[in-house]
């Protein structure tokens, strides 16, 4: 099948397929989904625009945020302040990150180095989480999960302990999840956000590998509440770079990325049904050493 914009003659089953990889890997391992997409894009079907490469793969990280969120809601465990306050910096970084990358990574060999990086980043980050485990302890954040868990357990209403706002002012946002309270100054996200919107646009990934760590060990929060938050607030910048990569002249090549799609959606409802038949660690290993030789590899070690 001929690809015009992307200039490649390719069976289509093999975007479906890899697609369907990277929904499999986003929806059981939670990370690397927009770094597999690209990857795809250069490795595997050889797309050499690195301009159409980002914004197709941003477009792929953006399905997870659509099926989650509204999920989230639901069940009461969105910082709304939190996810406005990064998205909001998150549309200035992305319009930045996208406006630059587009004048300066245009070249795929300069491309390639500056993205081997980012991957190199991301699989350290990964083993990193494979061998780190988080203290037990009696802090807030402990007690909170703890009291969440124990209410699902239990067959409870979510709602009833989910994220309710008890301040706001220009210095401080304060709410209470799971019967803890939690605060933060609202320039550090707001600041944070647009710092990783810019990265992670200019390189077309949705950011969480940046996110989730800032709110788990910056910002101390829960993990049921940065999954939610984290997810519409890259949302909202990969929205943002997408469209300005757009108004900026690429042009994005509509059945590639459908056939990307479809097999996206079809990986991310089927990782959660076979996940159950892995073991989470080595899925998180595979993919730290896989990562790592795609990092080498595109650095040119071997």
């Amino acid at each position: 099948m001929n690809f015009e914009i992307a200039e490649i003659f390719i069976s289509p089953w093999i975007p479906l397929l890899w697609g369907v990889l990277v929904g499999f890997v986003f929806s059981t391992v939670g990370a690397a989904g927009g770094i597999l997409a690209s990857v795809g894009l250069i490795s595997v079907l050889s797309v050499q625009n690195p301009n159409l490469v980002k914004p197709m793969a941003q477009m792929l990280t953006l399905i997870t945020p659509a099926i989650a969120v509204p999920l989230y809601y639901k069940q009461c465990r969105v910082i709304f302040s939190l996810a406005i306050l990064l998205g909001t910096g998150g549309i200035i970084g992305a319009v930045v990150g996208s406006t630059l990358s587009v004048i300066h990574l245009a070249d795929m060999q300069i491309f390639k180095p500056v993205f081997a990086v980012l991957v190199l980043l991301i699989a350290a980050q990964i083993g990193w989480h494979i061998f780190y485990r988080e203290n037990n302890g009696t802090n807030r954040v402990n007690r909170a999960a703890s009291n969440f868990e124990h209410l699902i357990e239990n067959d409870g209403n979510p709602c009833t302990v989910g994220v309710k706002h008890t301040q706001y002012s220009f210095r401080k946002i304060s709410f209470t999840f799971a019967d803890e309270t939690f605060s933060f100054n609202p320039l550090l996200p707001f600041f944070t956000g647009m710092g990783i919107a810019v990265f992670s646009s200019a390189l077309g990934v949705g950011g969480g590998f940046l996110l989730v760590p800032f709110m788990s060990i910056i910002m101390r929060l829960p993990m049921f509440v940065i999954a939610a938050t984290s997810a519409l607030a890259i949302a909202v910048h990969s929205i943002t770079s997408i469209a300005n990569y757009m108004r900026l002249g690429v042009e994005l090549d509509i059945p590639l990325l459908g056939l990307l799609l479809t097999g996206t959606v079809l990986g991310a409802l089927i990782g959660p049904y076979l996940s159950k038949f892995l073991h989470e660690t080595w899925l998180r290993g595979i993919l730290c050493l896989v990562l790592i030789v795609i990092g080498l590899r595109y650095l040119a070690v071997f």
